[in-house]
């Protein structure tokens, strides 16, 4: 049976308030996918509509001459050709054309990429304990205090695909005075750290994330409190921030200390509404500056240079229901970017990915450890995807060496996670004790 294209909802809103003519211009509605998979694929698309460029990876030994496109999604009311869903071969890139009022040519290119390595084992002799991080790809072992960390004996050291190259040669690899890499299929760099009992590896954190410090701007109702001590420390910010800066100013209080401000245990961010507008509750860090009656410029990010290997919160999540009985989902991630240039032609790069998302009610807190998944990582799902049209948060694609350090951090908390576009049920509730880099 011949499989039907799905266009997805692309909601348009044209006032005409006169017409003399019958030759008024047509809109412009920007032609382009929304969603692109083919079978078998690995991870999720990267779609860049500032491009017009989507690009997909599959195993490398399969035929990129007979792919099998899987689903597509483009613009409602738009036509595309060829059809996708006829398309076979993807040697090369293949232009398709979509047609609203206007012509947009879209470039589709499907690349081969080796079967990421997963570590299933690492053991040295006489170590206390080994664990793997796939996410970060690195291994961490604990050794007795005294061992001479410069003449240690790997006793084993599995990994899949087995076929896998690895360099240097792990049987005469000795040395881990200091951290060890090895390289799988010339590109994949796993790091072996090794400590003695006792020791840790030290990493930063944000100051104020663990949410026992807070201040209040404003008197009585017309405040709003932030984690920290004041404005001038350009840290922790939420979406009241920007609702006081307002034309119109407004005060919901997305964002409160529970019980108080001098005894918090946890922060409560609740969804409400606010001058007729859904409001979620937001946490973030950066910077927000009110532009108008209902629209604001956030900036996600404050400088950041280590790399955690997760990160760990405790939250409890109590959804309630919006528009056409969708239940409400909570939003909690950690986002590392590589920045490069300034001004306006600074350039944002995705080097790292934590992210949780859930429209699970729980009636008791509940502890999250959630990895962070360095590059383009076959785990990450299309939401957590990075993207030039994003107005919220712009990056241009993956930082093409996952080893390097970050320049900076987004952390975000939200108690909806489509308030951006003004969605969420009222009343949702995400109560947060505070959140941990693990290194």
């Amino acid at each position: 049976m011949k499989k039907l294209y799905r266009l997805t909802v692309l909601t348009v809103v044209f006032l005409v308030t006169s017409c003399i003519e019958n030759d008024i211009p047509y809109p412009t509605i920007f032609g382009e996918f929304l969603h692109f998979t083919v079978e078998g694929q690995i991870g999720a698309t990267l779609i860049s509509p500032e491009e017009q460029k989507v690009v997909i990876r599959v195993p490398d030994d399969m035929d990129l001459t007979n792919i099998t496109v899987d689903s597509v999604a483009i613009t409602e009311g738009a036509t595309v050709s060829p059809n996708p869903l006829e398309v076979t071969d993807f040697s090369q890139k293949v232009v398709f054309k979509i047609d609203t009022y206007q012509e947009y040519f879209w470039e589709v290119f499907v690349e081969t990429a080796a079967e990421e390595v997963n570590v299933t084992q690492f053991e040295i002799e006489g170590q206390i304990e080994s664990v793997v991080n796939d996410g970060s790809k690195t291994i961490r072992v604990t050794m007795p205090t005294g061992t001479d960390l410069s003449d240690l004996i790997i006793t084993s050291f599995e990994y899949t695909p087995t076929t896998a190259s690895v360099s240097p040669d792990p049987s005469v690899t000795h040395d881990f005075s200091g951290p060890v890499t090895f390289t799988f299929n010339n590109e994949e760099v796993w790091t072996v750290n090794v400590l003695h009992d006792g020791e840790v590896i030290e990493g930063d954190q944000v100051p104020y994330s663990d949410f026992q410090t807070w201040f209040k701007e404003g008197t009585d109702d017309n405040s709003f409190y932030l984690p920290g001590q004041s404005l001038n420390e350009e840290i922790w910010r939420s979406g009241d921030k920007g609702a006081a800066d307002l034309i119109i100013k407004t005060y919901p209080q997305t964002v409160l200390p529970y019980p108080s401000m001098d005894a918090p245990e946890y922060a409560v961010l609740e969804t409400k509404t606010a001058v007729g507008v859904i409001a979620a509750g937001s946490l973030f860090v950066g910077d927000i500056q009110g532009s108008g009656l209902a629209d604001v410029r956030t900036d996600f990010g404050i400088p950041f240079t280590d790399r955690p290997v997760s990160f760990t919160t405790d939250i409890q999540y109590q959804p309630k229901t919006y528009g056409d009985n969708i239940i409400d989902k909570c939003d909690v991630y950690v986002i590392l970017q590589v920045r490069e240039g300034s001004g306006d032609d600074e350039k944002r790069y995705r080097l790292a990915t934590g992210w949780f998302r859930s429209d699970e009610n729980m009636s008791d807190f509940k502890t999250l450890d959630i990895p962070m998944l360095y590059g383009n990582h076959s785990s990450l799902e299309t939401f957590m995807m990075p993207s030039a049209s994003n107005a919220e948060m712009p990056e241009q694609g993956f930082y093409e060496d996952p080893t390097a350090n970050p320049t900076h951090i987004i952390i975000v908390f939200a108690s909806s996670a489509d308030g951006a576009n003004f969605n969420g049920g009222v009343g949702s509730k995400l109560k947060v004790k505070g959140i941990e880099l693990n290194y």
